[in-house]
């Protein structure tokens, strides 16, 4: 029989990031015999289906991977039906954009409704034509209610807003036969969750939780409890650590995941630990399996809270690309979340000596962010225009790597640093700031890109040059990368790795003695 492998995060989107990729893939490589890779997820979001359906039609992920999420998993569990057909009727009236007695303000996509002169309510539907949601407001125009509808036709969720603020108080959640299975209810002066509750049809008792925490342990365990053989949980979000935590040890192996830096600034050995990764190392001593990707995270921890056998590297891997595109000697890529910790600002700035000095030279940076107005006017301000452009974000970073002849990374602090495997898979040579941790564990200087000092942007400027002139160190480096991959970070060697552990955590478990 197999044994299912849950992975938890908080949430998956349209847009993945570092830690996503991985945990899709290694869901993906454990869709064999011997396994049951099954995704969890604990956010709410209205187009699950359409994002995880996206994901199988790409290939990010495999269609044998279930993706389960604990709103869908109720509203599934407590639905009797399909649509009602009072909830499509409903539907079909409020898809309407000109109904009733109104009077309407047209946009296009979204729609004022008047009566009388009074403001009723807001609609917006999507570019598709498909009803997005509904707010409704008294008659001094404050909004007391929202409601959010499934791309299937039915509301989904209703937020009920207090008047005094116009802050939420209430979230009530719906099958598609219009039955509320959940109700959330919020502190409308501090924003926090007073309770939550869970509805079951056929049950007339209400479950009560004092917060969603509570009430995501409590399917965790459902969840568990339902399996024939012990399942594993392997955490990936940080936002779903203490949910996993507080799980019955008996119900689940637990392997828990760093995949980031866990000190605060500076972000060396020394510093604070940060409040994500916190709760992880306070129960390394419990003995519970801990995964970091590189070796000097590892030896960091061992200095900081000694080495007791159950902190483990396991290193990201990347598929090698399909197929090659030919390579633009005066591209440089970049493919980076528009945040403050990337300094994508200083990449530019590195840029504006590169343009000066190389004809023709391009820097095209791949992402978005709060940050993306900011780099705008940075980009204007330094008149760098004619060769830096903000893209919006890609899920084909081979399409990018593949044709750009360098790459870099200015990040500030990374637990790893995936776009530098990916570049390297590409053939790509990557320049980058010599931070923790990441870039040194992956780039060999001068053999497979450039490290420089953290922060030195001259020098980065200059090593960015250097490859640009050198068609030959391009060629060599990018080979070298390459083959680095093809070593060291396989897909194979990822899974090995990982089915390795698995089956020690069982065996370990098995010897402990019984209380």
């Amino acid at each position: 029989m197999k044994r299912t492998v849950f992975m938890t995060t908080w949430g998956i989107s349209d847009t993945l990031d570092d830690t996503t990729k991985e945990l899709l893939q290694r869901a993906s490589l454990f869709a064999n015999d011997e396994y049951r890779p099954v995704i969890l997820t604990m956010d709410f979001k209205i187009n699950y289906d359409e994002i995880i359906k996206g994901l199988y039609a790409t290939g990010w992920l495999k269609k044998e991977v279930e993706v389960i999420n604990v709103f869908d998993y109720y509203r599934q569990k407590f639905s009797s039906k399909e649509v009602s057909a009072a909830q499509k009727a409903q539907y079909e009236q409020n898809i309407k954009k000109y109904e009733g007695d109104y009077w309407v303000q047209d946009g296009d996509t979204i729609a004022r409704y008047f009566q009388n002169g009074s403001y009723i309510k807001y609609k917006q539907w999507d570019e598709d034509g498909v009803l997005k949601f509904i707010d409704y407001f008294d008659e001094n125009r404050v909004r007391i209610r929202k409601e959010e509808y499934n791309p299937k036709g039915y509301k989904i969720r209703e937020t009920l807003y207090h008047p005094a603020n116009n802050k939420k108080n209430q979230e009530r959640f719906f099958t598609p036969d219009g039955f509320c299975y959940c109700t959330n209810w919020f502190n409308y002066q501090t924003d926090k969750q007073q309770a939550l509750f869970l509805f079951d049809p056929a049950h007339k008792k209400a479950e009560d939780f004092s917060n969603r925490k509570d009430f995501q342990i409590y399917w965790l365990e459902e969840l568990c409890r339902t399996e024939v053989v012990k399942p594993v949980i392997i955490v990936d979000g940080v936002l779903t650590v203490n949910r996993v935590i507080q799980l019955d040890d008996d119900l689940a192996y637990k392997i828990y995941n760093i995949h980031q830096n866990h000190f605060e600034a500076p972000y060396t050995l020394g510093s604070d630990h940060n409040k994500a990764t916190k709760p992880i190392l306070d129960i390394v001593s419990k003995g519970f399996p801990i995964v970091v990707p590189t070796s000097q995270q590892q030896l960091d921890l061992h200095k900081e809270i000694g080495n007791r056998g159950n902190i483990h590297v396991i290193s990201p891997s990347v598929e090698m690309p399909r197929a090659k595109n030919e390579k633009n000697s005066l591209l440089v890529s970049m493919i980076a979340d528009f945040t403050a910790e990337n300094r994508i600002g200083q990449a530019i700035e590195a840029f504006m000596e590169v343009a000066r000095d190389i004809p023709g030279a391009k820097l095209e940076i791949y992402g978005s962010g709060e940050e993306e107005d900011k780099l705008k006017k940075l980009i204007k301000k330094l008149k760098v225009a004619h060769g830096v452009k903000l893209k919006e974000p890609v899920q084909d970073t081979d399409a990018v790597y593949s044709k750009s002849a360098v790459s870099i990374v200015t990040a500030e602090a990374k637990g790893f640093v995936q776009s530098i495997l990916e570049s390297f898979a590409n053939g790509t040579p990557v320049v980058a700031y010599d931070t923790n941790y990441g870039p040194a564990q992956l780039i060999q200087n001068e053999e497979t890109g450039y490290l420089v000092q953290d922060g030195e942007i001259e020098a980065l400027a200059d090593r960015i040059k250097k490859l640009l002139d050198s068609p030959e160190d391009r060629q060599r480096m990018g080979n070298n990368a390459q083959q680095l991959v093809k070593e060291q970070y396989t897909p194979q060697s990822f899974y090995e790795n990982w089915k390795q552990l698995i089956q020690s955590t069982i065996e370990e478990d098995k010897q402990k003695p019984l209380l």
